[in-house]
């Protein structure tokens, strides 16, 4: 009771918030040796929250937590004393703490094993067992050891070297937002490692890398500007960029390196245009999707003729308030006009190929829904999945359709990383429908089925149920890269099916295409 009126202190629930009054109802319960008050003592300790800031404090009492077993008290002690924070360092003590919440599953701490062993701190170096403790926390979806791993596949260190695996766990962390394997992976697709060349890209994970702040990217953006590589010349975003990078850059090296080519930028530049650059950099922000209008418009091909004649349909949905509709590339494919029912005509504002996915934005009546991402883990194996669209609807009902099923795998053909393969029975018209967790929130863009045809022939048998979707991860960088402010929501709880797709419904669109 004690441990948790401190929560409720340091929380405000129930009462005023007050860090001191918190402290003092922990250092009851701590004395008494509950651990994890030990622990929350700690932490204030190191924060300086309701008490003074002193490190050797924190350190005893997360001492007193971890020698009970408190797994994060374990893993703080061992930053203490890798750091030499409150204790004199000692990295032999540091890789023992580590290693007992290591082994007792704490994804941090095995990424920091990871971290000691790669450089032979308190160890002997060993970088198979670097790759051991990093692929431990990876699995467990920690961001950081996943990059480590990507760039241990991909450098041949501790393991034989694989740029497809590299790419791999790039994506993975890329996905959960860390700027480092985003910068990683559009070098990967810079140059055709480990994926097939693909230039949109490649800048596509840099331009979100760079909007997080990564240097490196920047530095690449300021160079692909400054070239007119993939995107019209532009001097003023060149030197934006390179403002950017070298005010960030640590080592001397790079920093002159990207000073010396801002420089050569400048000698082609007006005044006016010197001045807009500056301005740019002076502004900029991270988290800025800072798009440059001749980009962010696109190719647009111009309808030869009034579009006369439905020629196809697909399915879409709502993924921002202000009115985004996401869908397949291939729906809106070679159409010289896009409606959505009732309201009619909108536009093609984003497509990439290669992912299958395309935007659309236009007037379009509605009562405000759109949909939410899952937020953290991505769907596993076996998880439930519902999917919403609209198949056939000249042949079967104008409603929205709902088929149910599960996740059958995390790729699709050719180990294709982008999809995933699912159970759900789709049809033509599904195509560029959400697919959702049990909780409701969206997991994929359901783009297409196994070709029963062509299967039998080759295997001499007819598939079941082997359709795909557009994983979430894709789905959302493709949303990051153009600047669409979607909602991410943890999964916690669950649904009945019919509660999810009635929900679903009220942002799922048909997409009709004309020619």
């Amino acid at each position: 009771a004690e441990y948790r009126l401190g929560v409720m202190y340091v929380k405000g629930r129930g009462v005023p918030r007050d860090a001191a009054e918190a402290v003092w109802w922990w250092r009851r319960a701590a004395e008494q040796g509950l651990a994890q008050a030990e622990y929350r003592l700690g932490v204030m300790y190191v924060k300086g929250r309701g008490v003074p800031r002193d490190d050797a404090e924190a350190v005893r009492w997360w001492r007193q937590a971890a020698e009970q077993g408190n797994v994060l008290a374990q893993g703080r002690l061992g930053v203490m004393y890798a750091e030499g924070r409150g204790v004199q360092r000692d990295d032999a003590e540091a890789v023992r703490w580590y290693r007992r919440a290591a082994d007792q599953g704490d994804a941090l701490a095995q990424y920091r094993l990871g971290v000691i062993y790669a450089a032979g701190k308190g160890v002997q170096r060993d970088d198979a067992e670097a790759v051991r403790w990093y692929r431990r926390a990876a699995d467990q979806g920690d961001a950081l050891a996943q990059y480590h791993l990507g760039n241990t596949y991909a450098e041949g260190t501790g393991v034989s070297q694989d740029y497809a695996e590299a790419v791999r766990w790039y994506r993975l962390a890329a996905d959960q937002g860390d700027a480092r394997s985003q910068c990683s992976l559009g070098v990967m697709y810079a140059k055709g490692l480990g994926v097939p060349e693909n230039d949109y890209e490649a800048l596509r994970w840099f331009r979100r890398a760079a909007e997080q702040g990564d240097a490196r990217s920047q530095f690449n953006l300021g160079v692909i500007y400054a070239k007119g590589k993939w995107v019209p010349q532009d001097y003023i975003q060149a030197h934006k960029w390179f403002n950017l990078a070298a005010s960030r850059l640590s080592s001397s090296d790079l920093r002159d390196r990207v000073v010396n080519v801002r420089t050569r930028v400048e000698r082609k530049m007006t005044g006016t245009q010197l001045a807009e650059a500056q301005r740019l950099a002076r502004q900029w922000e991270p988290g800025q999707a800072a798009v440059p209008a001749a980009e962010a418009n696109g190719k647009r091909r111009p309808p030869a003729r009034d579009p006369d004649e439905k020629a196809s349909t697909g399915s879409g949905f709502f993924v921002s308030r202000e009115g985004h509709v996401l869908t397949n590339a291939h729906v809106i494919s070679e159409c010289a006009e896009v409606r959505i029912p009732p309201a009619g005509s909108v536009r093609v504002t984003a497509r990439d190929e290669a992912s299958d996915l395309a935007l659309l934005r236009g007037p379009v009546d509605r009562d405000g829904a759109f949909a939410t991402f899952r937020q953290g883990r991505g769907i596993r194996p076996g998880a439930d999945v519902v999917v919403v669209g609209y198949p056939l609807p000249e042949v079967l009902t104008s409603d929205a359709h709902v088929t149910k099923g599960n996740v059958s795998a995390l790729a699709g053909p050719d180990n294709d990383r982008r999809l995933f393969q699912m159970t759900a029975p789709v049809q033509p018209g599904n195509s560029g429908g959400p697919v959702l967790d049990s909780a409701g929130h969206v997991v994929g863009v359901a783009v297409s089925k196994l070709d029963a045809f062509k299967t039998l022939l080759a295997t001499g048998d007819i598939p079941q149920n082997v359709n795909f979707a557009v994983s979430a991860g894709t789905a959302r960088a493709f949303l990051d890269a153009e600047g669409v402010p979607y909602k991410t929501e943890r999964s916690g709880g669950t649904l009945a099916p019919d509660a999810v797709a009635a929900n679903a419904k009220a942002f799922t669109v048909l997409v009709e295409c004309w020619k």
